[in-house]
């Protein structure tokens, strides 16, 4: 306990944060070639496991709340949550709690859907270019069939991700360059204390950060992303760490990390994009 009050302290004396970065990523898909992704590769010791990947085409950022609301309104869909009539919020605990045990910062929240994203009281007033949450995997399945793709599989995901990548790098150089942010994630003691010091505490609107080799912005951070690939029954791989993830707690923000998440159930973190065939 007295180790995470002084880092708490420690990052109030710094917590006069940044101006908010400017924000803009245009719609749209950008070509990823053929090429081999080292699927899993976790810097030095952690080589991954070569895969020769097609190339396609894949959203420049995730689908936004302002995408999905048209989805919405041309086909009258109704996601999960709302059928359910709730969702998983992020609510940060008021004091230090132990990491072991996530239902400390999650809760089911009656009311939270991707219109209500943190509950009944938020709206998408001032967010319409927020990455869209509290979606499942069928709801993202279902708009990318709209849209006339598909949601990518880890290994396109990975290879998107890594974009121009030629050898191992550093988990933290997915965040951080040289003290710049370039991804949206956690600073502070997770999960009672984000500074900001990336210019956003939660989900940033999409393009806030540079792009990648690839011009694809917020591929690691701001929201975790739904993938095709099945590691158990119920489940689906979710790639790329969100603005949750901090170096004292799990640090994902990087291509290689995933997590299994149960396919009928979105959360305030959790969004996706589509994936294309060339042309």
């Amino acid at each position: 306990m007295k180790v995470v009050a002084s880092l708490i302290a420690l990052a109030l004396l710094g917590a006069a944060a940044p101006p908010a970065p400017r924000c803009h990523a245009p719609d749209g898909a950008a070509a990823i070639p053929a090429g081999v992704v080292a699927y899993g590769e976790d810097g030095d010791g952690a080589p991954g496991r070569r895969i020769a990947v097609a190339a396609f085409r894949i959203d420049r950022h995730e689908v936004t709340n302002r995408q999905f609301a048209r989805f919405v309104t041309a086909t009258h869909y109704v996601t999960a949550a709302e059928r359910e009539g709730g969702g998983p919020v992020f609510i940060m605990p008021p004091r230090a709690v132990p990491l072991d045990d996530p239902r400390s910062w999650w809760h089911m929240i009656r009311g939270a859907d991707w219109r209500h994203p943190r509950g009944p009281a938020t709206t998408l007033a001032g967010h319409s270019d927020d990455p869209v949450v509290q979606v499942s995997y069928e709801d993202a399945a279902a708009y990318a069939r709209w849209a006339g793709g598909g949601l990518p599989s880890a290994a396109q995901w990975e290879r998107a991700a890594r974009g121009g990548q030629t050898g191992p790098r550093p988990a933290r150089s997915w965040v951080d360059a040289g003290g710049r942010a370039i991804a949206n994630s956690w600073q502070g003691v997770f999960p009672i204390l984000d500074t900001g010091d990336d210019g956003h505490v939660g989900i940033a609107p999409v393009g806030c950060y540079d792009a990648n080799s690839f011009g694809l912005f917020d591929m690691i951070g701001n929201v975790w992303e739904w993938t095709t690939d099945a590691p158990a029954p119920g489940r689906r791989l979710i790639k790329g760490g969100s603005y949750l993830c901090a170096e004292n707690y799990c640090a994902n923000y990087r291509p290689a990390a995933w997590q299994a998440q149960e396919h009928d159930l979105g959360a305030s973190h959790i969004g996706f994009r589509v994936a294309y065939l060339p042309g």
